[in-house]
């Protein structure tokens, strides 16, 4: 199964993206605990591509593909914002009362424990391609 959402990178477009990807996990047979892991990780990435990708621009698009087969669910999100390396991404403090953390700087520790895999292109002529991988006999919980 292949499906895919095309939509302008808006924050008011959230909701519409989580319920793409919640029907689509549930039309391909996973379990509520799954979607829920995988709708957050979609979630938070598409967060980021319009804080932080468009930021000081006018919203672009946003496509999110989404396919399945027996072993895995992969979802691939596509936006023509700033490209950003994220393996320079520092790893949260999780170890400082929660009260003198600095704020934010947890989506991506959170991306990364609710799938499986993560890989990021950037590309200037066909846009930015986020694939997230999550493999069907994965729990992935934190």
């Amino acid at each position: 199964m292949k499906v895919e959402f095309h939509g302008e990178a808006r924050l008011e477009n959230l909701g519409s993206v989580r319920e793409f990807v919640a029907g689509a996990c549930r039309q391909a047979g996973a379990d509520s605990s799954f979607c829920f892991d995988l709708k957050s990780a979609v979630d938070e990435a598409c967060t980021n591509i319009i804080l932080h990708g468009y930021r000081e621009r006018e919203p672009g698009s946003l496509d999110v593909c989404f396919e399945e087969d027996a072993e895995r669910m992969v979802v691939t999100i596509t936006d023509r914002g700033r490209s950003f390396a994220p393996g320079e991404i520092p790893a949260p403090d999780l170890s400082s009362p929660w009260r003198e953390r600095a704020a934010g700087g947890l989506g991506w520790h959170l991306i990364r424990k609710m799938v499986d895999e993560v890989e990021y292109q950037a590309d200037g002529e066909k846009g930015n391609r986020l694939i997230l991988v999550k493999r069907r006999n994965s729990g992935g919980r934190l």
